[in-house]
């Protein structure tokens, strides 16, 4: 059987750029996939490539990783993608609000880590499997490929495998584990370290004691609302930060950014499944995830953002099973 790294070198090899389109606001794990891909296109097929920008890059560790690594990504408003043109979702898929591929354009192939979310038999190249991270999908191609990962690739898919599984101890499956350790000889440790521990604004602080203040323990839930914050990410930082809490199992901050709300989900429950959660609560085309790690975002109408994170909110408690729970506030816990 051809390895799927064989399959998609046939499935974009020919005229047209290859244009590489990873979910919005991309977190590490997409941009390292993209960038990787990107890179073992170029080796073996010598075409010209670009990877697509929706939304922006503002997570300082995501910002980090594109100046050490020399990862570059273009505004997707600004790249033609209409055939001779081939064009490849990475950890995303056709149809999901998380994406700015436009409705009428096809992708020649789709790379994820996430379930099918629909039927795609109209796709040249599908690889959809359940492993931790799309960066270990790609580690695969990488290596399968017979290549042998310059120091900024293997960096980039080092570090996007440690984020999306916090170092291998969320949702890592054997093959992510293969994947970090086959990688790591050909790592670059000091610009790994300048990545992972970037410098930040006072903002930053201000946002997190806001959070802090705002957070309500409702049964084993841990949930923070905030208003307006500087990028999407943001709730998935402190979502994350959350759910250290001892006295919890799930954690979730709903946040608003240019007129959407966001929502990110986690969970340390092992059998849960954090996305169909949110995918009952936001709606199936506005969530993706699994099982210990959701997000989504909605769009609602001009002055019914209030009205949407209330609705967001009474929803998650309610599928979560803590209607009946009294909220107190996080910092009176005791």
């Amino acid at each position: 059987m051809a390895r799927p790294v064989e399959n998609f070198l046939e499935a974009v090899s020919g005229a047209g750029e290859l244009v590489i389109v990873p979910h919005d606001n991309p977190d590490p794990d997409a941009i390292a996939s993209a960038a990787a891909l990107a890179y073992v296109y170029r080796e073996k097929v010598g075409g010209d490539v670009a990877i697509a920008l929706g939304g922006i890059v503002a997570r300082a560790e995501n910002r980090a990783m594109l100046t050490y690594l020399d990862i570059e990504l273009r505004p997707i408003y600004e790249i033609e993608l209409q055939p001779p043109a081939k064009v490849v979702l990475v950890d995303t898929q056709p149809g999901r609000r998380n994406n700015s591929l436009p409705a009428h354009v096809t992708p020649t192939g789709v790379i994820d880590h996430h379930p099918a979310y629909a039927d795609f038999g109209d796709i040249a190249f599908l690889d959809l499997r359940d492993y931790g991270a799309t960066a270990s999908m790609v580690t695969e191609y990488v290596f399968d490929a017979g290549l042998e990962p310059p120091s900024r690739v293997a960096t980039a898919l080092f570090y996007g495998i440690a984020a999306e599984t916090q170092d291998l101890g969320r949702e890592a499956q054997s093959p992510d584990i293969a994947a970090s350790q086959r990688l790591y000889p050909f790592t670059n440790k000091r610009r790994l370290a300048k990545i992972e521990n970037p410098r930040v604004p006072v903002a930053y602080f201000r946002t997190f004691r806001e959070a802090i203040e705002r957070a309500q323990v409702v049964g084993k839930l841990v949930l923070c609302e905030l208003d307006e914050v500087g990028y999407p990410d943001l709730a998935a930082e402190i979502a994350d930060f959350l759910l250290r809490l001892d006295q919890v199992t799930w954690s979730a901050v709903i946040s608003r950014h240019r007129g959407r709300v966001y929502v990110s989900v986690r969970t340390t429950e092992r059998e849960a499944n954090a996305g169909e959660v949110l995918r009952r609560v936001l709606g199936a085309d506005s969530a993706g995830g699994h099982g210990m790690i959701a997000g989504g975002s909605i769009h609602p109408d001009p002055g019914e953002s209030d009205t949407a994170v209330a609705r967001t909110r009474e929803r998650l408690i309610r599928r979560l099973g803590f209607a009946d729970e009294t909220p107190r506030r996080l910092i009176d816990c005791d």
